[in-house]
């Protein structure tokens, strides 16, 4: 699938520059840009939803508590 995006020459010019002293492409650039601000973005939600979720109910569990209940403590 193709996308069309808009941009003002300064703007090419700089997506250029960097592209080119990144050595990808400027398709790629955008692409991975893009790509990663979705990721963060879905990345703070998870967190939001954590923060939540131990802000209603703050018990923890040490490390050495979890693999003693798994059965993996040496």
């Amino acid at each position: 699938m193709n996308l069309s995006l808009d941009f003002t020459e300064e703007e090419i010019a700089m997506l250029g520059k960097y592209a080119v002293k990144h050595n990808i492409s400027t398709t790629e650039f955008i692409k991975n840009a893009i790509l990663e601000r979705i990721k963060d973005e879905m990345d703070m939600e998870v967190y939001e939803t954590a923060i939540k979720s131990y802000s209603r109910n703050p018990l923890t569990y040490t490390h050495a508590s979890v693999m003693r209940e798994l059965g993996l403590a040496k």
